[in-house]
């Protein structure tokens, strides 16, 4: 009896988590910035999770506490570390795209004031398809 018991609930498991809700939008979480100084630059990082079945396009990023929000990469060039600016960044259907340091990330370039840890503020990110989507970003050392 207790092997069936346990088969019964091993089933009953296994149709529970084939029910759990799956994510069917574009999401963006674990989102973060570096501290920085009024006049210089911060980065933002965050994990885009497209639960959608198509394909999107990240065009570009812009909050009212810098000059300016770019979409940059850091890759190794002939040795040396380097960003690079990015027109845009795709977004592939049923996966996640990861903005880290040493990679993806939001450029901040002139900030408005100092950015320290535990300070908030918006950044809005403008998708090909999604359209524009704010974050509440909180700073925080690496």
């Amino acid at each position: 009896m207790s092997k069936l018991r346990f088969l019964f609930l091993l089933s009953l498991l296994g149709g529970l988590v084939a029910c759990a809700p799956k994510n069917t939008s574009l999401q963006v979480n674990e989102v973060w910035s570096r501290p920085g100084l009024a006049g210089g630059n911060s980065a933002v990082y965050f994990v885009i999770d497209n639960g959608t079945s198509s394909a999107d396009t990240l065009q570009s990023a812009s909050s009212d506490i810098a000059g300016a929000a770019e979409l940059h990469m850091t890759e190794m060039q002939d040795g040396n570390m380097q960003m690079m600016q990015q027109e845009q960044v795709p977004v592939p259907a049923g996966e996640k795209t990861t903005f880290e340091p040493g990679g993806l990330h939001v450029m901040l370039i002139g900030l408005d004031h100092d950015l320290q840890p535990g300070d908030t503020f918006t950044l809005t990110l403008d998708f090909a398809s999604a359209g524009q989507i704010p974050l509440d970003v909180t700073v925080r050392e690496p």
